[in-house]
């Protein structure tokens, strides 16, 4: 039985997806293979369960690596103030209200919207939107071209435009809408409930988000030529109401970029590593994120909260009163609130992202 102060080291999730990708998930765990999949996604500390095309019951559920019978949520589910800390149950019940995806696109994605959570209860009676954070790990020139960032609508777009470019069937003029950016390694990209979005070929991500898997499409086609089923497209709400999400008037390019793109805050440097802030909560009251670099020992800072910890690169070991695990690309691991201080050892340079829930 696992218990509620030890950090619990998680399997990989994931989630079959219309679009191809995900070589460079594998890379970066150490897998062989160069090709793409349709998995192109992992769900990292997740309690979500994939919906749309393709999910079968249990998919994107974390698991626990040492009890792979058993996943995350049902953990939680045991001792749910114990593992997410009173404050939080009080405020929120035993949902973790966050969830991490490592994501490689091959291919653009199709432009996308998502409910906010005003929405959400109003069309599908759920708790939680789907306002979602990017933070770009790479960005690989590809067959598709140079990857790029499709944000928000231009000045001149309005509802009847854009629908009636969807309603075209052409995706060009879908993305004629929109201001189009390039995508660079570092950025992050904070996308609220209501804003079309899309990303080019070759992005490779963390979307930190709220925990729901609701995803409207703006293209009838993939960039690959799969028809997109009408059901998919607006996911049960018909196309008045998926068109009534969207949030007009337009921007500005330079209004776009003040409004939606993070700058990042490194924090001093401490003994042995230094947090830098993404995301934090003055952006976003529902989920936070943390880049740490650690070079040689460094106590990790605790409060009373739960966090989700996955390690980019390098390797080294993480200790936690009489817990001890080694630390490679890959791993993942969910804190629990009443958690001891961590403490983290790099045998080479590590690199890792913390992220955190909404905000109590």
């Amino acid at each position: 039985m696992q218990k509620q102060k030890t950090p619990v080291p998680l399997d990989h999730a994931g989630a079959w997806r219309v679009y191809l990708g995900g070589r460079r998930i594998r890379r970066l765990r150490g897998l062989p293979g160069d090709g793409d999949d349709h998995f192109p996604e992992e769900w990292i500390a997740s309690t979500t369960e994939a919906a749309g095309a393709g999910a079968v019951p249990g998919a994107g559920l974390s698991r626990l690596r040492n009890h792979p019978e058993r996943t995350l949520r049902e953990l939680i589910a045991s001792n749910p103030t114990a593992f997410l800390g009173e404050r939080f149950f009080r405020r929120y019940g035993g949902n973790c209200g966050v969830l991490l995806k490592l994501l490689d696109a091959a291919e653009r994605l199709n432009v996308q919207v998502h409910p906010n959570r005003g929405d959400a209860r109003r069309f599908w009676q759920l708790p939680f939107g789907k306002t979602e954070c990017w933070h770009f790990l790479d960005a690989r020139k590809g067959d598709g071209g140079l990857p790029v960032i499709y944000l928000g609508l231009k000045e001149n777009v309005t509802p009847d435009l854009l629908r009636r470019a969807f309603e075209s069937g052409d995706s060009q003029r879908v993305l004629d809408c929109m201001h189009r950016f390039p995508a660079a390694t570092g950025e992050t990209v904070l996308i609220e409930g209501g804003v079309p979005h899309a990303i080019g070929p070759g992005c490779f991500l963390l979307e930190i988000q709220e925990p729901s898997d609701l995803t409207l499409r703006l293209e009838k086609t993939t960039t690959s030529g799969t028809k997109v089923p009408d059901e998919l497209c607006h996911m049960g709400i018909g196309y008045d109401a998926m068109f009534s999400l969207i949030r007009f008037p337009g921007l500005s390019s330079d209004e776009v970029r003040a409004k939606w793109f993070v700058p990042s805050l490194p924090l001093p440097p401490a003994p042995g590593g230094q947090i830098t802030h993404l995301l934090d909560y003055n952006r976003c009251p529902y989920f936070a994120m943390e880049q740490i670099d650690v070079w040689d020992t460094f106590r990790l800072p605790q409060e009373p909260v739960f966090y989700g910890l996955f390690t980019l690169s390098g390797e080294g070991e993480l200790s936690s009163g009489y817990f001890h695990c080694a630390l490679g690309g890959g791993d993942q691991l969910f804190i629990p609130a009443e958690c001891p201080p961590l403490e983290i050892r790099a045998w080479s340079p590590l690199r890792l992202i913390r992220f955190f829930g909404p905000k109590v």
